[in-house]
């Protein structure tokens, strides 16, 4: 008992000592406050492209800017992130491309060469050390082209964007692509600005003004492809493009001509967005003047007029399965005048062009197409009046393609017409007498293969039919000449012939392989 009292005195003096040392102790001084660390910068809108085939590219709605390059998305940068004095940020990507391509194409041949050069090509055109025009227009001696060729392309896209006080996100983005122009050197190697427009976006949409595509363009569901394999793609790159101008009439919705405009797009809404755009005319940047006329002004009636596109798409994902659709639509009031201001004898068709488009993805596999039709004329849909007399044009495209890792496979196939009206008695062809249509049939495989972050291998082998070829008139030209006036004296078409058997039919066989590197 003694020694239980013992232990709990000491225990309660101990206690009562402790509290007494706690007493006599300075009581420490209170945490200073928190220094407030800077605010950080709004952030930035996502601007990477999502790889091809990927939920995030298919079926979600893009944030902040996506560059297009000449054949769709290409590389947006991630960084470097360079904020200039106003607060704006400064941020640059793009791509560079090497390609190499094995020809065989029936409008090489020498007989070709000369018997359509007086009609498709200037008569004093040089030919090569064996080529000579003589008085008549005739190139003798003429022979075939080479069958292999390499060429490079690359574009530069500079992003400037920030974001206001109350959220509304703002910039500009500058293009400079490098596409095959000529310079005065003769490099092939100038350069000029695809897109280059200012924008203003929120939570009500997007609105964008300067030179860039329209909304049809922007916004339409086309066939699934694999890198650079398409009825519109690399091929046509290592053709000539005469006879006929542009080899190909299986485009999308033409992008109008990247002239200057305004263009509205919405947010999305329960998978679905729109979008419309106006253009005064065709022409682009600070030129006044139409560039390959010194006397024909932007403003005189001349080309077309009042070009508007708009868009419905909608993107969403059912299971397993996500599902892309668009139908599209451009309008354009054809020219009325001739260079000289007066009215067009055969004022051609308005322009009217329509696309519906449908691709469905799934473990891997994405399957689709399109189908395009309206009162057009040439190779971009709506692009083109459509001369008085002639039947409207049509395409359709369908695809699929295969996505495993880093390879990515597809296959292609579509088939184009156009009207060629009547014929003009040139080259033993009936004069006045009803030509057959212009048609195009395309197949097409490719190959691409991810060799490392922003670098792509790529190869497509591509096969083009076309039948009936027109040389001129098929479409109306920018000082309302060559029109087809079905049943006028002397007025028509000509078709042209690729072989001694009066053949015309043109048989293009490409093959691409390159190299792509975007960043």
């Amino acid at each position: 008992m003694r020694k239980i009292l013992l232990g709990t005195t000491a225990v309660v003096g101990l206690a009562l000592v402790a509290q007494a040392a706690n007493a006599q102790q300075a009581r420490p001084a209170a945490r200073p406050a928190p220094v407030a660390a800077p605010a950080a910068p709004p952030a930035l809108p996502a601007t990477s492209v999502a790889p091809t085939g990927t939920a995030a590219a298919m079926y979600q709605t893009p944030v902040g800017i996506t560059g297009a390059g000449p054949h769709g998305a290409d590389g947006v940068p991630n960084r470097p992130a360079t904020p200039t004095t106003s607060g704006l940020v400064v941020r640059l990507g793009g791509f560079f491309d090497f390609s190499m391509g094995n020809v065989s194409d029936s409008s090489d041949g020498a007989w070709f060469r000369n018997n359509m050069a007086p009609v498709s090509f200037s008569a004093a055109a040089a030919n090569g050390t064996g080529g000579v025009a003589n008085t008549a227009g005739v190139i003798t001696n003429a022979n075939g082209r080479q069958r292999n060729d390499f060429r490079t392309e690359s574009e530069f896209n500079i992003y400037v964007d920030g974001i206001a006080a109350n959220g509304m996100r703002y910039g500009a983005v500058f293009e400079v692509q490098m596409d095959a122009q000529i310079t005065t050197a003769g490099t092939g190697t100038g350069t000029d600005y695809d897109e280059l427009y200012g924008f203003v976006k929120g939570g009500w949409g997007e609105l964008r003004f300067g030179n860039e595509d329209s909304a049809a363009s922007l916004m339409q569901v086309r066939r699934p492809s694999v890198l650079w394999m398409g009825t519109d793609d690399a091929w046509d790159e290592f053709v000539v493009n005469q006879p006929g101008g542009s080899p190909y009439i299986m485009s999308g919705v033409n992008d109008g001509n990247d002239a200057t405009k305004l263009i509205y797009l919405s947010p999305q809404l329960m998978g679905f967005d729109a979008g419309i755009s106006y253009a005064a005319n065709p022409f682009e940047g600070e030129n006044f003047l139409n560039p390959s006329n010194t006397t024909q002004f932007q403003r005189d009636f001349t080309n077309l007029t009042n070009q508007v596109t708009g868009a419905l798409r909608y993107r969403g994902t059912f299971g397993d399965v996500g599902l892309q659709t668009s139908f599209v639509a451009a309008f354009a009031d054809a020219p009325t005048l001739t260079a000289a201001g007066q009215s067009l004898t055969n004022k051609p068709q308005n322009v009217t062009a329509y696309s519906a488009g449908l691709v469905l993805r799934a473990y891997g596999f994405a399957v689709g197409g399109e189908y395009t039709w309206g009162n057009y004329n040439g190779s971009s849909a709506g692009n083109a009046a459509l001369a008085k007399g002639l039947d409207g044009s049509n395409h359709w495209v369908g695809s699929g393609t295969y996505t495993i890792g880093a390879v990515s496979l597809g296959a292609m196939y579509g088939k184009g017409t156009q009207d060629n009206g009547t014929a003009s008695g040139q080259l033993g062809q009936t004069q006045g007498a009803a030509l057959e249509d212009r048609e195009q049939t395309y197949l097409g495989f490719g190959v691409a293969y991810i060799l490392a972050p922003g670098m792509t291998l790529f190869a497509n082998y591509n096969q083009v039919q076309d039948k009936n070829i027109p040389l001129n008139g098929a479409s109306v030209n920018s000082a309302g000449t060559g029109m087809i006036a079905a049943g006028s004296a002397g007025a028509g078409t000509t078709l042209a012939k690729f072989n001694a058997s009066g053949s015309t039919t043109r048989d293009i066989q490409v093959l691409v392989a390159g190299v792509r590197v975007a960043f």
